[in-house]
């Protein structure tokens, strides 16, 4: 699989991936999020993953927000028309750990490829992916 980025016109903070798989190139410019006001949305649950004195899933404000922003990305993932396409470069290289791809979050699309481990930064990415889900039950948001 062969990997291009480009910056998408209306927001240069936010890139538009164009790819090969299996001899097909596959287009996301016409995405949904391309163009989001709020990239970081495309990335809720990544900020201080890393550090082990903090937590996204606390019952913090900070976490709440984290939720918040990735039911807001995974919303407009819902109808996108390039969905399928989108989930399918979310399953390999960088993309598999970090960002919402095909309305998955990295902790789904690890259990998608069977990468899910004892380390604990998957774990926690894991554990975060079903805290946004459950969440979003809660709230009565379909998502299956």
């Amino acid at each position: 699989m062969e990997y291009t980025t480009r910056p998408a016109a209306v927001n240069l903070t936010h890139s538009v991936f164009n790819y090969k798989s299996d001899d097909k190139e596959l287009d996301l410019s016409k995405g949904s999020c391309v163009g989001s006001n709020d990239p970081d949305m495309w990335f809720a649950g990544e900020v201080d993953i890393t550090d082990p004195n903090s937590s996204v899933n606390g019952s913090s404000q900070a976490t709440k927000l984290e939720v918040d922003r990735a039911i807001t990305a995974l919303s407009v993932c819902k109808n996108c028309p390039v969905k399928d396409d989108c989930l399918e470069l979310g399953k390999h290289g960088q993309q598999l750990y970090f960002g919402i791809y095909g309305g998955t979050m990295p902790g789904e699309r690890l259990a998608m490829v069977g990468r899910l481990t004892k380390n604990s930064i998957i774990r926690q990415k894991a554990r975060f992916a079903i805290k946004v889900r459950d969440t979003m039950t809660e709230r009565g948001i379909e998502w299956r």
